[in-house]
């Protein structure tokens, strides 16, 4: 698919403005008119694929504990809005299925794989096996810093986007990248410069900036012709990049 600009995605639905990685977020990301949204998953003790940043539920929730050593139904009953803030109490953790079930083809997803299955055994597999389940092959590219996680999802799955995070500069990890047949490098934004973004494209890999928050930023990115630009405040990605 062409795009003339960057595509636009909300980091953990819209980070910046209301609880991460909640279906309010990725709901107010999505009325923002960006083109998808960016999450993360774990596997709680009953192996349920639950869309949270941290390896435990402290920072984000009223409850403690690792995602790891907790069912879905203990996870399920814990408040992810009211840290954020009083309006949002009452709002739950949800499974990667309900963000699916809720936004369908509608939007593309930014799927950020924590671990690989040598922490969550089959976790590439069963994110397969739910993007297959709504039919969402061509609207996701899953990402990673673990190049486990990456070479798993390659090796069950030849066509889905893969990107491989990176913080650094993109040169040193385009050789990794391909041996991975991941087609997109997700670099941190404050490492990029016109020269990075010309060596990727010349390296036939694609680059995604991450979490650029600022407007003029936002605006300078998008001129730099990068090709998506994550943000935690998705209201300012299509004022500030056209």
């Amino acid at each position: 698919m062409y795009h003339m600009r960057p595509l636009l995605f909300g980091h953990r639905g819209s980070r910046g403005l209301a609880p991460e990685n909640t279906i309010p977020a990725f709901r107010l990301g999505v009325s923002y008119g960006v083109d998808g949204i960016e999450l993360d998953i774990h596997l709680s003790s009953d192996r349920k694929m639950v869309v949270m940043h941290d390896d435990t539920v402290d920072r984000t929730t009223d409850g403690h504990g690792k995602i790891s050593e907790m069912t879905y139904e203990q996870i399920n009953k814990l408040d992810a809005g009211v840290r954020f803030g009083v309006q949002w109490k009452g709002t739950r953790v949800p499974l990667l299925g309900d963000v699916f079930d809720e936004f369908g083809k509608n939007i593309m997803y930014k799927i950020e794989l924590k671990h690989s299955s040598k922490v969550y055994p089959r976790i590439e597999e069963m994110l397969l096996e739910e993007i297959n389940r709504h039919s969402l092959d061509d609207r996701v590219q899953v990402i990673s810093f673990d190049f486990d996680s990456l070479k798993n999802v390659r090796e069950l799955n030849d066509k889905i986007a893969l990107g491989l995070i990176i913080f650094g500069k993109p040169e040193w990890f385009i050789e990794i990248a391909r041996k991975l047949n991941a087609g997109w490098l997700q670099a941190f934004y404050g490492l990029i410069y016109p020269e990075d973004v010309r060596i990727v494209h010349d390296g036939g890999l694609k680059l995604g900036v991450w979490t650029v928050n600022e407007p003029e930023e936002i605006e300078r990115y998008c001129r730099m012709g990068v090709d998506d630009i994550t943000s935690d405040f998705p209201n300012l990605l299509k004022t500030n990049c056209k």
